[in-house]
């Protein structure tokens, strides 16, 4: 980036003149009197041309002092925009260029590996988890707060088009974040959208680009092969395992391949064996990779139009996006439409309105469901490409003769029923924002800001007559009689019809303030604000639906029928629900900071929330947050003469955040259901009554020091931060004779620290450039109180940040630890896995279980990585650049999977380990996979997935991205390059700690697009 420099005057014997502005290119000429004195200082603009009225200077031979380029020009909060130099808040930046770096459809995605404090979790799939420097909270709502145009965003974030975003703010510590007051305590992520400015030239912007993603690694995961597979239940058939299944005419369970061949008096022996081998030369996961997968291909396209005038200006833009997805016959389509308008009708009032209108649409039409963790040697098609039924529910010969007996086709047949599925899901989404602002005098303005937020999600899940779920649900509700079959429940189609609705209202009066003195900048606000966010939702099931004519027939519900074959009673479920939520909030906020002499900057702010949870009294509903801050620059110091480090900030805040639960409150709560076989109606209790409920208080402190040297060759920031949490949200042990075990209530502390480092160097600046980025984040936190001592050992064994609330912190230890049971290695004679019983090495593993302790468990360090960043190198020349990421996660670990008999045997679900596993004395010297012993102890699987021999160092540094681009006048082509694979991992078994054993990695993908400006 080169050098624009921005004059401020120390007398007046200059002058300024604005010779064109276009985009972000501003040309303008400086004129300077004989002897004037100007301070340089270097902020981003593309270019600088100095064209004095008088001889050009020659700065690197003046006195000029030579100040640093600053990378980020101002930050939002969402209440005010505040320049970096005046900032004592400790704030991360990303401006349109690096945020539009990456290739995406949502907006969360592009924030992967380019900022500091931004943890992604993606190990459950899915959306990713995002957490800013850790945890601040134990059970309650740990999101970050986001916010887009001042307001906090209510609906789906999948509703915003990245190609809108203007910049974005993460909020990290108090001074930053405690004017969002209670939702602030986990972090603030500030989104500002794109805008038109005044006195620009209309100007237009094409961005298309397209996505190819390679199909998922289905042999990642480390599974049983089908010969392994297929030798387990040849010894479990022989073992008389599958008998009681084989002779069950009640409920007909399902049987596995092999055990029908072997049944199968109907065969030979040779005939037997020629089939078998046939299934150990055949792996599922081929056929799902043939049939149920394939590559992703992602279209975006995006037009908007931007400008303005003195008394205006203006922005439009539309988006839409395609998404063929990696899995065959799911979809994702989205439309955005935007536009935003500022008047300026007469002086010192100025009126900005925006909408943003997006309606989406998800087809999940395959689930892979019944299928996906089938038998290894599952065969879905045979060698003429003849789809095949698989057994689902039921034994396959019961399944063959449903038809003779009259009911409906009752075999499951993967592959037909991807042509049978229509699965949907729509959002429609519209926000509305109007600010009325009017400057009374000179630094003195109020604003009057509104936003209506609506979202509509209906979705519609139809399953016709041809779908097995349909025609399984039909022949179990009917009655096969001597007179023939009587259907219960009608014949055609399932629909079930759900809506999902938000309504948000936000409305906000905010008084500022601002007085620039000689040396003295004053700037304070202050507001009140409402808001109030509702739900509703409900859910409806047809039967008998015909598409054609959008009827349905009646059933009776309020009967209960025997089913088939089962014997079991039940009645039809309606699956109908309402539900309805509603938040209000009430907030009275002020904020100022102080400035002298461009060197020393106070800021304090305060924050009353009140929110409307039910049955507090009104002083718990209230939490006061407050912050202080102070900022010194030290390079602006008569006595400093550090020429080599011409910038030098020392930054110090302290205050308050918080943070609630609005699933719990004051009053005992219940819900209802229906007993399906008896239609009666019962309740469990949600919530014991908390008169005592309180919001969660978490006080941060954060020293941090911007510095930069010479001509930017090396800067930077360095934070340091104390959190402290109190009257955290946790679950704490009851009296059984009350009716409930535990209590959820303010009961749990937590205090944590860190450190946030953020490098940049630039070793070339010529024609030839290259920068370097470096972003280093350590976080760490420790349960301080926690009563509650769990009575089942294995909760401590739970990953909570996977499982959520399944899990129990231990007060000295980080919130997400992993434990394990010792490992004493595998039993010479019978390869069981042992521990230690009272020191000696032993597989009595009830005794071990039972006499466990925390103490006597091993404690191997934490589940979510301390330490975590990205090193990112740019390279460019002229109109060429290149970038490359590179993300790193360190100090964590992780329990990986292994075998289980008991899955085995019963779900013929397991690991590939199975081929490593003792087999003979002697063994135990060269594998730790314990033996398969029959029959079953079941107890010896829960110890050994418990272990700590499966336990790993979950460290590892990949290549995130590559970026190619070329700019060639208006136009810019590029090329992104995502998922590039690890470059290094602590692990030797090819694991991938960023996913869960039970999900595929995000493969690689690449996206080739064009940006052109007219």
């Amino acid at each position: 980036m080169n050098n624009f420099y921005s004059i401020e005057h120390y007398c007046p014997n200059f002058w300024l003149k604005i010779l064109k502005i276009s985009g972000m290119s501003i040309v303008f000429s400086i004129g300077i009197q004989p002897f004037a004195g100007a301070r340089v200082s270097r902020v981003p603009y593309t270019c600088f041309t100095p064209v004095f009225g008088m001889p050009i200077l020659d700065t690197t031979k003046t006195s000029l002092k030579d100040t640093i380029q600053l990378q980020e020009v101002t930050v939002s909060t969402g209440y005010q925009t505040i320049p970096k130099e005046r900032a004592t808040g400790s704030f991360v930046h990303i401006d349109s260029a690096l945020f539009n770096r990456a290739v995406s459809t949502d907006v969360i995605s592009r924030l992967k590996g380019i900022a500091t404090s931004l943890l992604f979790d993606e190990r459950a799939g899915g959306t990713p988890k995002l957490s800013i420097r850790g945890r601040s909270t134990i059970f309650a709502n740990a999101d970050p707060l986001i916010v887009v145009d001042n307001f906090p965003y209510e609906g789906d974030l999948s509703s915003l088009n990245p190609n809108d975003v203007a910049d974005v703010s993460i909020l990290r510590d108090a001074a930053a974040a405690s004017i969002w007051g209670v939702r602030a305590g986990n972090g603030v992520i500030v989104i500002n959208t794109k805008k038109g400015r005044r006195n620009q030239p209309m100007q237009l912007t094409f961005n298309s680009n397209l996505t190819v993603g390679a199909k998922p690694d289905l042999f990642y995961q480390p599974q049983i092969i089908p010969a392994d597979l297929v030798d387990v239940e040849q010894f479990l058939y022989k073992q008389g395992y599958y008998n009681s299944a084989l002779t069950n005419t009640t409920s007909y369970p399902v049987i596995n391949p092999v055990a029908e061949i072997l049944d199968n008096a109907g065969l030979s022996e040779s005939e037997k064996q020629i089939q078998l081998d046939a299934l150990k030369q055949h792996d599922l996961r081929n056929d799902l990779g043939k049939y149920f997968y394939q590559p992703s291909f992602k279209q975006q396209y995006d037009l908007s139009m931007r400008g303005g005038s003195d008394k205006q200006q203006y922005s439009l833009n539309a988006g839409f996006d395609k998404n063929q997805s990696a899995v065959v016959g799911n979809g994702y389509d989205r439309f955005t439409l935007s536009a935003q308008q500022s008047l300026q009708p007469i002086p010192n009032l100025s009126i900005d309105n925006a909408i943003f209108y997006t309606h989406s649409q998800n087809q999940i039409n395959n689930s892979l469901q019944g299928i996906q963790n089938g038998e290894a040697y599952q065969l879905l098609a045979d060698d003429q490409g003849n789809h095949l039924p698989v057994a689902k529910d039921y034994r396959l010969s019961f399944a063959q003769t449903a038809e003779e007996k009259g009911l409906l086709n009752w075999l499951y047949v993967p592959l037909e029923e991807l042509n049978y599925a229509d699965q949907r899901s729509q959002i429609h989404h519209i926000r509305f924002n109007n600010t009325i602002s009017y400057s009374w005098f000179k630094g003195f303005k109020t604003s009057l800001l509104y936003q209506y937020e609506k979202q509509f999600n209906p979705s519609r899940d139809l399953y016709s007559q041809d779908t097995y779920f349909t025609r399984n649900l039909i022949n179990q509700y009917s009655v096969i009689g001597s007179k023939g079959v009587t259907y219960n429940l009608p014949l055609g189609a399932y629909l079930s019809l759900g809506h999902q609705d938000l309504t948000a209202h936000s409305g906000r009066f905010q008084a500022d303030y601002r007085l620039d003195q000689g040396p003295h900048s004053l700037v304070l606000l202050a507001g009140m604000e409402l808001r109030q966010s509702k739900s509703n939702g409900n859910e409806q099931v047809l039967y008998g639906y015909d598409e054609k004519t959008g009827l349905a027939k009646p059933v009776n519900q309020d009967s209960t029928f025997q089913l088939y074959p089962s014997g079991n009673w039940s009645n039809i479920s309606s699956s109908n629900s309402v539900t309805q939520t509603v938040d209000r909030f009430r907030s009275y906020y002020a904020n100022g900071s102080y400035t002298y002499q461009h060197r020393y900057t106070l800021s304090g702010s305060a924050r009353i929330d009140q929110s409307n949870l039910f049955g507090v009294k009104a002083n718990q509903r209230s939490v006061p947050l407050w912050s202080v801050g102070f900022k010194w620059n030290a390079a602006e110091e008569a006595f400093y003469a550090v020429d080599w480090l011409p910038q030098l900030n020392v930054r110090a805040t302290y205050g308050y955040n918080g943070n609630i639960d609005n699933t719990v409150t004051a009053f005992t709560t219940a819900k209802y259901y229906t007993e399906t076989s008896t239609g009666l109606t019962y309740a469990t209790i949600n919530s014991l009554p908390n008169a005592n409920l309180r919001g969660e208080r978490t006080s941060q402190l954060n020293l941090g020091i911007d510095f930069a040297l010479r001509r930017n060759l090396l800067s930077g920031s360095i934070d340091y931060y104390k959190k402290k949490g109190s009257d955290l949200l946790g679950y704490g042990a009851l009296e059984p004779t009350i009716g409930n075990t535990s209590f959820y209530g303010n009961l749990a502390d937590m205090k944590g620290k860190g450190l946030d480092i953020t490098l940049t160097l630039q070793p070339l600046q010529g024609e030839f450039r290259w920068s370097s980025n470096l972003f280093a984040s350590f976080t760490s936190d420790e349960i301080t109180k926690y009563d509650n001592t769990p009575s089942n050992i294995s909760t401590y064994f739970a990953d909570g940040s996977l499982t959520g609330s399944s899990f129990t912190p231990t007060v000295g230890k980080p919130l997400f630890s992993i434990y394990s049971y010792p490992w004493a290695g595998l039993d010479p004679q019978s390869g069981a896995p042992r521990s230690y019983l009272n020191s000696v090495p032993s597989n009595n593993y009830n005794a071990i279980s039972q006499t466990a302790t925390l103490d006597s468990l091993q404690y191997h360090g934490r589940a979510t990585p301390p330490w975590y960043g990205a090193f990112r190198n740019m390279f460019s020349f002229r109109g060429l650049s290149l970038s490359l990421n590179i993300s790193y996660k360190l100090g964590y670990y992780f329990r990986r999977s292994s075998i289980r008999y008991d899955y085995l045997f019963a779900s013929h679900d397991s690991h590939a380990d199975y081929a490593n596993r003792w087999k003979k004395p002697g063994d135990e010297s060269i594998t730790n996979v314990p033996a398969m012993i029959y029959p079953l102890v079941s107890a010896s699987d829960q110890f050994y997935s418990n272990s700590s021999i499966l336990v790993e160092k979950a460290d590892h540094i990949r290549l995130q991205d590559i970026q190619v681009s070329y700019q060639y006048r208006h136009i810019q082509f590029y090329v992104y390059a995502n998922n590039l694979g690890i470059l290094w991992r602590a692990n030797k078994h090819g694991i991938d700690p960023d996913y869960a054993t039970d999900v595929l990695p995000e493969p690689f993908s690449i996206s080739a697009g064009v940006t052109a400006h007219f």
